[in-house]
């Protein structure tokens, strides 16, 4: 395994501790900031890890990348819906 590759694998795994923040709590969604982060960070990986077949237009690789961004999306929409309705914003 090459250091680039290691790299990779580790900002994975910190963006994944850092998503693990999301909770459920009494029926609401809550996040913060590092939820947020990790979940860049889980995108940014796994992109940074499959670069070449990003670049030689893989189909396979391209969609798990837009699923990956639509999840983030909406983790980022049901935060902002959680500051406005608590009054947050």
């Amino acid at each position: 395994m090459n250091k680039k590759q290691l790299l990779w694998g580790l900002l994975f795994a910190v963006g994944l501790f850092m998503a693990a923040s999301y909770t459920i709590d009494n029926r609401v969604f809550h996040s913060g900031i590092y939820g947020i982060i990790g979940c860049a960070l889980i995108l940014i990986a796994y992109a940074g890890m499959n670069w070449e077949k990003l670049q030689s237009k893989d189909q396979h690789t391209r969609k798990i990348l837009v699923l990956l961004s639509g999840i983030l999306g909406i983790i980022i929409v049901l935060d902002i819906a959680e500051m406005i309705l608590r009054g947050g914003l």
